[in-house]
């Protein structure tokens, strides 16, 4: 799975409101994560609509984080701007209109997959990742990834 651009750019937004803890104009944060005031607008409507951002209009005014981090989950970004988990189109919000959805041997295991792991999604919160990144970037650990078709490990 890979996360759209919009959920990324979702999260720096969230995260360079929460560290300023004032409103910022949409060219202020455009120019602070380096996207495009267009892009700003778009994903400040998508957290809008969901009660994570406001908008603050005058002078002083800007757009502003109304939850905390500690409030926003993992989970509820990829949710909200990538249709949550799926490893298979046959289920959840955008069906594909598969034939054999009715009888299909697998389809039962890919949701179930997929909800476990929106659930665990769901309980890491954008603080929680904050805090990890923290902690890891004063000590830094190699990645140790095991191959079953490679000989030996490799090493990030």
């Amino acid at each position: 799975m890979i996360l759209s651009t919009n959920t990324r750019y979702a999260i720096r937004l969230i995260y360079e409101l929460h560290q300023v803890k004032a409103p910022l104009s949409i060219t202020a944060l455009a120019e602070r994560i380096n996207v495009s005031a267009k892009v700003i607008e778009n994903v400040h409507a998508e957290l809008k609509r969901h009660g994570i951002t406001d908008a603050i209009i005058g002078a002083n005014g800007g757009i502003r984080l109304i939850r905390s981090i500690e409030e926003i989950s993992l989970g509820k970004m990829i949710e909200l701007f990538d249709n949550g988990v799926r490893f298979v189109v046959c289920f959840g919000n955008k069906s594909n209109n598969c034939p054999r959805q009715s009888v299909c041997e697998t389809q039962s295991v890919w949701k179930t997959i997929s909800n476990r792991i929106q659930n665990e999604l769901d309980s890491i919160s954008l603080a929680d990742i904050l805090d990890e990144y923290r902690q890891g970037a004063s000590r830094e650990q190699p990645i140790k990834i095991h191959c079953i078709n490679h000989k030996g490990d490799l090493t990030f």
